[in-house]
């Protein structure tokens, strides 16, 4: 059972909860930013395009959808500003220093190296401050946040760091969380297909029966709406998170089945610097793919 000094690791601990608010703030506003943007866009085109068919009929109407879909425009730039790809950079460094600091304090509790000496609690300070020092520019975002009372993980050697932080990553998070990855991947899918659909249903009537009803117009509002709907889904990665959380998920249980079987990883060490290897390549391989895809995307 690892001997520790609780104060260090505690006061590790709860900053490392500040930093983990910051990036979840961050997280947040660039989903909803995508979604508003999506949102202003499908608005702009439906109201637009009811705009100029109600000009002629009930010209009130038909200016105050303009002016809707004039504002809706507008909005789109400020709020794409929230989810720049310098945006998704602060956040992805925010949450890569949540996660490091969380792994420091894991290892430690669970008294495998560098923490299995009688100077941990110095390691930690210090290995604490190098990761700091990293993101020192960022610190400006954990200010002004909320304390959270976090008991430390109930760690106290790798038995229990394996079900506490293994298996509870595994069942806890990267399960889940594929599962939504998955299921958002779907609806949105789903949906543009149905919108597909609805474009080539109106396209054929036009071409059928004519363009008496003026149907031709919501051609192009059904194309609008998928495009943003599709571009929404792409920008959130849901199919690439999918894969990221499933594959980290099964190396996790395959490690954990190797452990318990005898047949590898006996060594502590060892085994908890490959599970957190696992872990911090697969919260660094979605996040680097994310940066490099927003930036490729800007002209």
């Amino acid at each position: 059972m690892a001997d520790f000094d609780a104060p260090v690791v505690s006061r590790v601990w709860r900053q490392q909860g500040f930093w983990s608010q910051a990036a979840e703030a961050a997280k947040h506003r660039i989903t909803w930013a995508r979604r508003g943007v999506a949102a202003l866009t499908v608005v702009a085109a439906v109201a637009g395009t009811a705009a100029a068919r109600l000009a002629g009929v009930a010209p009130a109407v038909g200016r105050a959808l303009a002016i809707v879909a004039a504002a809706a425009l507008l909005l789109v730039p400020l709020l794409a500003r929230s989810a720049s790809p310098a945006a998704v950079r602060g956040w992805t460094r925010l949450r890569s220093a949540s996660e490091a600091v969380k792994a420091e304090v894991y290892g430690y509790l669970a008294g495998t190296a560098p923490f299995a000496d009688a100077d941990r609690d110095a390691v930690l300070l210090r290995r604490f401050d190098r990761l700091m020092d990293d993101a020192g520019d960022l610190v400006g975002h954990t200010l002004d946040r909320t304390p959270v009372q976090r008991p430390l993980p109930p760690v106290s050697d790798v038995p229990t760091y394996l079900a506490e932080r293994v298996r509870r990553q595994v069942d806890d998070y990267l399960l889940p969380a594929a599962r939504r990855a998955g299921r958002a991947a779907a609806r949105t899918g789903y949906a543009a297909t149905a919108l597909t659909i609805v474009a080539a249903l109106l396209s054929a009537t036009v071409g059928v029966l004519g363009d008496g009803l003026g149907l031709s117009a919501w051609v192009g509002v059904a194309a609008a709406v998928t495009t943003a709907l599709t571009g929404y889904g792409a920008a959130q990665r849901y199919e690439q998170q999918q894969i990221e959380y499933a594959r980290a998920a099964d190396q996790l249980t395959r490690l954990c089945l190797t452990r318990e079987a005898g047949q590898g990883w006996t060594d502590d060490d060892a085994f908890v610097a490959e599970a957190e290897r696992i872990i911090a390549l697969s919260n660094a391989g979605w996040m680097a793919r994310m940066i490099e895809e927003d930036g490729a995307a800007q002209p």
